[in-house]
């Protein structure tokens, strides 16, 4: 798993090669690497700065801090890349990424709660199992010791 800082050195090489490339005057097919690059690194920025527990900050705020201007810059450059698209006549193309974009994240967090349901309702099951089981041993333990009685007192007998 790639750290956030990592991902927002990628993101900003990632936008340094997308500048580069606007001003040799490539159109939006020509940037289609670097933004895809962009995206993913932008994505692992955001996802990846609030769980990162190897990163030791001296506070939550400087975590905070951390965080929210480096989602500030690439926000930043994200608009300046939706204004590239436009100004080269593709702005229908780039709402079209939006909109699928859009509909990734719901659908990912659709099946992100059904895996949860799912795996909540395995570990249900197994607990389930697992009771039973140990219901089974305790009445087979209970009925062997009350056998063994039963025949230890007629030999007694």
């Amino acid at each position: 798993m790639i750290d956030p800082l990592t991902a927002f050195a990628v993101a900003q090489g990632a936008i340094k090669g997308i500048q580069a490339a606007i001003k040799m005057g490539k159109d939006v097919q020509g940037i289609t690497n670097d933004v895809m690059k962009f995206f993913d690194a932008k994505d692992k920025v955001a996802k990846e700065a609030i769980k990162d527990p190897k990163k030791k900050y001296s506070s939550d705020t400087s975590q905070a801090m951390s965080t929210v201007m480096q989602l500030h810059e690439l926000n930043k450059a994200e608009e300046e890349l939706k204004w590239h698209f436009i100004n080269q006549g593709h702005s229908a193309l780039w709402t079209q990424i939006v909109l699928e974009r859009n509909s990734i994240v719901q659908r990912r967090k659709v099946q992100e709660i059904l895996d949860a349901k799912a795996a909540k309702n395995r570990k249900a099951e197994i607990d389930e199992a697992i009771t039973m089981g140990l219901c089974v041993l305790v009445a087979a333990a209970i009925f062997t010791l009350v056998a063994w009685g039963i025949i230890a007192m007629k030999g007694k007998l």
